[in-house]
């Protein structure tokens, strides 16, 4: 007993064994510098001072299906392309069935857009920091890029569904998708990724969610399979032209529902409207919204 309060004094109490039911039910995987309460924050790098310390296409320490959330930003690019897949497999066995993965990725046709747009070398600069990391220590280097139909496909082979993709500073892919119930008696998924034209989602205080979209908008749907899909419509003002999964009609201003129907694959839907909406202190361009 002398021998061990002498070594405690001397280094301590030797570290409580991990064990992932003194923490939440809620993932920070990649956390870096931003450990968030109310998490497990997981990191590969020590430094960071994570919860755990351990790599995210691997976390054997982790039990199936207790996770209610996983928040993945700015990870999946920091992986090799093969292991995007892995990476994506294993998050979805962490989480429960129904359980939200919210994640961000770099957007490559934005980015390339800016260097078609833009002739100043550090605008250039920019979007190659953008492409392939800071690099400024090992594991911060981007080794895999994504489109909106490439995240898509990835997350429904990984076993996700309900994915709903938008644009954030012009040039990140940020969304969520949610853990399939392989059990369920459901169809094939459809992903709904807000292209060109449309602004991020806004609420209302009934509950009630919408989004704007300009004079002209794209709407990409990535199903699994051939599917019909719902979308309500309203027109505030002239008309609307939609075209695209099996649609190809003017809309007058009022709500609209439409069935598409859809392609296995990518589905574009177009969206061209003769006028906008004048809306006071509001300077985007306003034509039409989704709910």
């Amino acid at each position: 007993m002398r021998m061990r309060n002498a070594l405690v004094d001397r280094f301590g109490h030797p570290p409580k064994p991990f064990d992932p039911l003194d923490f939440p039910r809620k993932l920070n995987l990649g956390a870096g510098w931003d450990n968030r309460p109310d998490y497990l924050n997981v990191d590969l790098n020590d430094f960071h001072d994570p919860d755990l310390v351990g790599d995210v296409r691997a976390l054997t320490a982790l039990p199936s299906g207790r996770y209610e959330e996983i928040i993945a930003q700015d990870i999946l690019e920091h992986l090799e392309r093969a292991d995007v897949p892995v990476a994506l497999q294993e998050w979805r066995r962490l989480l429960a069935p129904g359980g939200r993965l919210w994640l961000r990725v770099p957007d490559l046709t934005s980015l390339l857009s800016w260097l078609r747009r833009d002739d100043d070398p550090e605008r250039h600069r920019q979007v190659m920091h953008f492409l392939f990391g800071t690099q400024a220590y090992n594991g911060d280097y981007h080794h895999a890029g994504f489109t909106g139909v490439l995240l898509s496909d990835e997350l429904h082979r990984a076993g996700f569904e309900r994915v709903e993709l938008e644009i954030r500073d012009d040039w990140l892919w940020e969304g969520d998708a949610f853990a399939r119930d392989p059990h369920a008696d459901a169809g094939p998924p459809v992903a709904t990724v807000w292209s060109d034209g449309f602004y991020r989602r806004e609420y209302g205080e009934d509950g009630t969610t919408w989004r704007w979209g300009a004079r002209e908008a794209v709407l990409l749907l990535y199903a699994d399979a051939a599917t019909q899909h719902e979308l309500t419509l309203t027109v505030l003002t002239g008309g609307v032209r939609v075209n695209g999964g099996g649609v190809d009609r003017r809309l007058e201003p009022g709500a609209h529902a439409l069935t598409l129907e859809l392609e296995a694959g990518a589905n574009r839907v177009r969206f061209a409207a003769d006028g906008v909406q004048e809306v006071p202190e509001d300077a985007r361009e306003l034509a039409f919204r989704l709910a």
